[in-house]
């Protein structure tokens, strides 16, 4: 077996575990910050352990992308698998609300197990075959967050949040084994030049092939997060009692329609091109966004949100196909924590202006705002696609 197809196979099933791991734990922390001692403080705790991992890896995901450039992705990757389960062991051991958020800053700031595994298989697969790798690996990470929940919730009720954490930790603790024993590496492209994290930054929004991914990967994440913190209490508003039972079935469908049609996304774009996908996707989410606003049927809401979500779902494997094709092998890791890290700042951002705007306006105003954004966002994404041309080759 070549060892790309094998290293696609290990680190897709550890990306799958890793996000298992997180997606079986996250649902569950207000819960146990309220165990812990949060007390009428609970919705500002929980605010708060959610948001500042997210400022950490902004910052941090990009620094560790450089390092995976400098050191090797697979180093990088075993660091962060480490450091994730050293999280996840601390957390099963929390006694109080500001223990928990020192270690939710460290999982920001230390890990970046996915984005490292993501770029590992970027780097050493044959450049045709890149793209659909790439694909397969985040269908692995959707996947996990579709059955996280359902395993947290068994676990939670079994041996407690603390021993889902620890479980969690050991999830993790094998998959840095597998990465660290069957993943072989045949190619590390060598750094182009010494640059600073600040001129990392600099270059990639120069850049019209990195600032349009960065884009989408911004606009994928903010259309999710400032939707989700809502949607049990939207579906509430329309179905009453059902709405206890459904949200559980509806937060599953985007990840769902990404495990469907990530792949063929692939396929369509290596046919008509990547970027046409995005601007399908685009166009597409902000048509559903729109009639997600109108929607007062449970029902037809879903059946809406899952359409949405295929569309979505073009979004973050063409992105990652687009930097594999057009971002040069030197700078690709880096390039993997900018988009991960455009993806951090939206799910930073857009909860915190939804809240605002669902006050101000009620939840359906949301929807309208994010339809708006997208149709904002398909027109820089062309005038970016406009300037690729100029940009044969990715320089740093």
């Amino acid at each position: 077996m070549p060892h790309h197809r094998r290293n696609l196979y290990v680190l897709s099933a550890t990306i799958f575990f890793a996000s298992v791991s997180w997606n079986q734990v996250f649902p569950f922390l207000p819960l146990f910050l309220k165990d812990i001692g949060a007390g009428r403080h609970l919705l500002q705790w929980s605010g708060a352990v959610y948001a500042i991992a997210c400022l950490a890896a902004i910052v941090t995901l990009p620094f560790w992308g450089k390092m995976g450039d400098k050191y090797g992705q697979k180093p990088m990757t075993i660091r962060a698998g480490v450091c994730l389960t050293l999280v996840y062991f601390g957390m099963s051991l929390c006694r109080n609300p500001w223990q928990l958020l020192v270690l939710r800053f460290l999982n920001g700031a230390l890990t970046g197990f996915i984005p490292g595994s993501v770029a590992l298989i970027a780097t050493n697969t044959p450049k045709e075959l890149a793209p659909r790798a790439v694909a397969t690996a985040q269908t692995a990470s959707a996947a996990g967050q579709i059955v996280g929940p359902a395993i947290g919730a068994l676990l939670a009720t079994a041996i407690g949040y603390r021993g889902s954490m620890v479980v969690s930790g050991f999830a993790v603790m094998v998959s840095t084994l597998l990465v660290w024993l069957l993943v072989k590496v045949k190619y590390k492209p060598e750094p182009a030049g010494q640059t600073s994290l600040l001129e990392d930054f600099r270059i990639s929004l120069r850049s019209p092939v990195l600032a349009s991914v960065m884009l989408t990967l911004l606009l994928y994440s903010a259309f999710l997060s400032s939707i989700q913190p809502f949607l049990t209490l939207h579906l509430g508003r329309m179905s009453g009692s059902r709405a206890i039972g459904l949200a559980g079935v509806v937060f599953a469908l985007p990840p769902i329609a990404f495990l469907l049609s990530a792949y063929p996304w692939t396929r369509f774009g290596e046919r008509r091109g990547h970027h046409r996908s995005i601007y399908i996707g685009l166009a597409g989410a902000a048509v559903c966004a729109s009639v997600l606003s109108m929607m007062r049927n449970v029902w037809a809401f879903s059946i809406v949100y899952l359409v949405a979500g295929v569309f979505l779902a073009a979004l973050s494997p063409s992105s990652g196909a687009i930097v594999c094709g057009k971002v040069e092998e030197s700078f690709r890791g880096r390039a993997y924590g900018m988009l991960y890290s455009a993806g951090t700042l939206g799910a930073f951002v857009a909860p915190l202006a939804a809240s605002h705007m669902a006050v101000a306006y009620g939840i359906p105003s949301i929807f309208v705002a994010i339809s708006g954004l997208f149709v904002a966002g398909a027109a820089v994404f062309r005038v970016l696609v406009g300037k690729w041309g100029r940009v044969a080759r990715y320089e740093v």
